[in-house]
């Protein structure tokens, strides 16, 4: 793949499309996981973080919340850092963006 010089570097021109899906994905499979490692159920997982059990399914399946306030509260029913999440989920939002 050959770029000219003067073409603008874009996210989509760095890397291939199945790795933006895998991006895009990333906050989906973490949550996923690490509320595995806890051994919360989804309901009881939607629970501590004051979402709807739907909301929690949606974000499992791809879904990347924009509101800080949803993700800070899901990073507390997860026992993570915030500020980790939100930057997972500004990754995974980018890359669904591209």
């Amino acid at each position: 793949m050959s770029m000219s010089l003067n073409a603008p570097i874009t996210v989509s021109a760095l890397y291939h499309a199945t790795d933006r899906t895998a991006v895009a994905l990333g906050l989906a499979r973490y949550t996923a996981r690490r509320r595995g490692e806890l051994g919360l159920s989804v309901a009881r997982a939607a629970e501590l973080s004051g979402l709807a059990v739907s909301q929690w399914c949606a974000l499992e399946a791809g879904w990347v919340p924009e509101e800080h306030h949803v993700i800070r509260s899901i990073a507390a029913a997860l026992e993570v850092s915030w500020t980790d999440l939100d930057m997972l989920a500004l990754f995974a939002g980018c890359a669904q963006q591209s």
